[in-house]
């Protein structure tokens, strides 16, 4: 069954709408700010930056990104909440919307609870070393990755794995459902009129939340709860949930929720990933029915987790150059992925999350050789217009495959050469 095309323009013309009215408050905020204005923010980020002078990144109650430096030493207050009074100079509307740097600035801590706190106290205390534990509170809680283990990211192509999004709210979904599921068909049976598919979609929507909530609305981390919402309320009314225009819905939702989402690199990754997901189950959903077994399996997660790594490679090197040949080793911990985070949450709840740390410091101590290529941006709109006819033609799609084995392969000549 399909929405009716009336009220998808009817949703898209309210969500512009929304739009456009969250877009005037921020352009309010930007003129405010380029005469003097007091704000009250969360310090994201906090590093020093020369001998005498710290930096700090900001974000204030819209969603808005400031970075801000300040003479003078301070103690560790990344997470904490701050009354700022600053200017911004020489920052368009559109640059804002990214981010600003703010002067003649000003930063008095407020007093707050850090909800994550003690979850981090708890993980800290079952690692020796500080990188360790700041992978796990990455991993858990979108905290600020430490530039080795960035390094170490990249080298394994793991940024997807690390950065919460809708992977981890699926795997997360599935650990809630299991622990629910026993308790919820022993009183199902009194109320058995009850749809168990529709309450525990309610359920483990209203837990997620809570999820999305402790990590600070992180983007890429909202987009899939919007999609996981949306899915819910299309499913109620037997809908298609893998459609086109419901992804593109939902893109309009999270930039209502915050216009600045447009700029945010890892909400656009996030959405170009699912986007290859659907165009694999549009061209490839229907041969997998026909394997059975091993198989099946091949067919539907080797394969596909072979071609989405290929189709976001041209995407991802628009924003991030970096390359090496040891990225490939993505494609089975994706497969993985699924039983480690799983068990790395129930390693560290029974106090043993020290177990990969010897693998950790292993990977982070030793060198690794990287190439540089940015995706041209010719290359990038005509994949991009490729993987666009891929929603209604098969050509598209094998054209836009090809183009991604290309570039792949460039990337190897480069790296080995």
């Amino acid at each position: 069954m399909e929405i009716p095309l009336k009220h998808y323009i009817i949703l898209i013309f309210i969500l512009l709408v929304l739009c456009s009215y969250n877009l005037f408050t921020k352009y309010q905020t930007f003129l405010a700010l380029k005469q003097g204005h007091v704000f009250e923010a969360t310090i994201l980020l906090h590093y020093t930056k020369k001998e005498n002078s710290e930096r700090f990144k900001l974000q204030d109650s819209q969603g808005n990104i400031f970075y801000a430096t300040y003479k003078g030493k301070f103690k560790q207050i990344a997470g904490k909440k701050a009354l700022v009074y600053g200017k911004i100079y020489k920052c368009s509307f559109l640059q804002f919307l990214r981010s600003c740097n703010i002067y003649n600035s000003s930063l008095s801590l407020l007093p707050s609870i850090d909800k994550k706190q003690f979850l981090r106290h708890f993980i800290n205390a079952q690692h020796e070393d500080k990188l360790a534990a700041n992978l796990y509170n990455a991993l858990f809680f979108a905290d600020h990755l430490e530039k080795p283990l960035r390094q170490g990211a990249i080298v394994f192509g793991l940024a997807h794995l690390i950065a919460i999004s809708g992977f981890h709210l699926a795997i997360l979904s599935f650990i809630f459902y299991a622990l629910i599921c026993p308790i919820y068909f022993i009183f199902h049976r009194y109320f058995c009129y009850r749809n168990a598919v529709y309450d525990l979609g309610l359920l483990g929507l209203i837990f997620v939340f809570f999820y999305l909530v402790l990590i600070d609305f992180q983007p890429s981390f909202l987009r899939a709860f919007i999609m996981a919402c949306f899915a819910y309320m299309i499913l109620l009314f037997g809908l298609q949930i893998t459609n086109f225009l419901n992804l593109f819905l939902c893109v309009l939702f999270g930039l209502a929720w915050n216009v600045s989402l447009l700029f945010h690199i890892g909400f656009l990754l996030s959405v170009a990933g699912v986007f290859c997901i659907f165009l694999f189950m549009r061209h490839f959903a229907s041969m997998s029915a026909n394997y059975k077994g091993l198989k099946k399996f091949v067919f539907g997660v080797v394969l596909f987790n072979c071609i989405i790594f290929l189709q976001m490679i041209p995407i991802t090197h628009y924003f991030f150059p970096q390359f090496s040949p040891y990225q490939i080793i993505s494609i089975p911990l994706s497969i993985l992925f699924a039983l480690i985070f799983p068990f790395v949450i129930i390693a560290h709840i029974f106090g043993f999350g020290d177990i990969f740390d010897s693998v950790i410091l292993w990977v982070i101590s030793h060198e690794f050789s990287l190439s540089m290529l940015y995706t041209p941006l010719w290359f990038l709109l005509f994949y991009l217009l490729l993987c666009l006819f891929a929603m209604r033609f098969l050509w598209a799609y094998v054209a836009s495959l090809i183009c991604a084995s290309i570039f792949y392969v460039i990337n190897l000549v480069l790296f080995f050469s």
